[in-house]
């Protein structure tokens, strides 16, 4: 009799503790919802690039995270990191793949370093155009192609997700000179010329006879105001928001490549995030990149005359001869991208 009342004893106190234990657990789950049934947690996000708080880039990237922040009603929340502070963009983009960094927004040819077939939007004059309004219009719609999206499908065997459609548009880069101006592809050869860590940038220039030096655009300044570089080659915003035409004379109009930006999330983040997450991002990515767009596009026309103020002068350079000069280094890159998608890209833009 007393073993059948403790065995009652000891069941009845376990079902007490069981109710409590439930009890406790739905004031849990009520405490960390808000009263319209969403969660109280805020989701952190990283996005980190390179570029200057000055620049469209950064401006894109902070309206990003202003309309995630909206179409989440607060409950994702992304911190931009500009200037290069958390390292270079291979840097960043390595972080991005590993999840440190969940976003980065690098540019199609460093991307390419990881993503090969991102190379062939940076080859020399391979965007339809005859301004940057007109390869922008040009770029739109080579994004929603089919052709162009392999290279998201490429993105995620290394772990990164791109978006195809979400055009940051960057325009078409120029060499800027100290010591003389470049008007032909001869002018190039020899010259002590910067341009950012990756082939799609190098290849050309060594084609052409340079002394290249891949550099964090970071250091470029620096480098240029001491002789070790005489010439870099960016987009015009770039080149006014770093202040090069402090030390540097001529900006010789080459556009020898017409570039942009293609963002890219960590694959183990984006898997990690509900449906309705992933449809916010992606929304946001496209929408925060037509504002940067149009921002860029402004800007490489106003700060062209603000270069002129400045001191610099504007070099014509004969087109025709840099298309010549450099109209086969897409074969460098056959054995990467995979020989006829160079004129994949070409075909997908008629």
């Amino acid at each position: 009799m007393k073993i059948k009342k403790a065995l009652t004893f000891v069941a009845s106190s376990l079902l007490m503790l069981s109710l409590v234990a439930c009890s406790e657990t739905q004031e849990s789950s009520t405490n960390s919802n808000s009263t319209n049934g969403k969660s109280d947690e805020v989701m952190k996000i990283k996005l980190a690039h390179v570029t200057n708080d000055q620049s469209a880039i950064h401006k894109g990237a902070v309206k990003f995270a202003e309309l995630v922040k909206e179409k989440s009603d607060g409950q994702m929340e992304v911190e931009v990191i500009p200037g290069g502070q958390l390292g270079s963009e291979k840097d960043l983009i390595e972080s991005t793949q590993i999840g440190t960094v969940q976003i980065t927004i690098p540019s199609s040819a460093v991307l390419s370093n990881f993503v090969p077939k991102a190379s062939v939007l940076t080859l020399p004059y391979v965007i339809k155009g005859n301004n940057e309004r007109e390869k922008y219009q040009t770029f739109v719609k080579l994004a929603k192609t089919d052709a162009y999206k392999e290279i998201g499908t490429e993105a995620e065997t290394v772990n990164l997700v791109a978006f195809p459609e979400a055009v940051w548009w960057v325009g078409d880069r120029h060499v800027t000179t100290s010591k003389k101006p470049v008007k032909t592809p001869e002018d190039v050869k020899g010259l002590k010329i910067r341009t950012p860590d990756a082939t799609a940038h190098t290849e050309p220039f060594r084609i052409m006879g340079a002394n290249v030096t891949p550099m964090n655009i970071s250091e470029v300044y620096m480098s240029l105001k001491t002789g070790t570089i005489e010439a870099q080659e960016n987009s015009i915003n770039q080149i006014y928001t770093n202040k090069f035409y402090e030390v540097q004379k001529y900006v010789n109009l080459t556009g020898h490549m017409t570039q942009n930006e293609l963002p890219v999330v960590s694959l183990q983040w984006w898997k990690g995030l509900s449906d309705k997450q992933k449809k916010i991002v992606t929304e946001a990515m496209s929408e925060s990149g037509k504002y940067m767009s149009e921002l860029q596009l402004k800007a490489n026309e106003e700060e062209l005359n603000k270069l002129k103020d400045a001191g610099m002068e504007v070099v014509e350079v004969d087109v025709k001869a840099f298309k010549k000069a450099t109209a086969d280094t897409y074969k460098s890159f056959e054995d990467k991208v995979g020989k006829g998608y160079y004129e994949k890209i070409i075909a997908a833009q008629k």
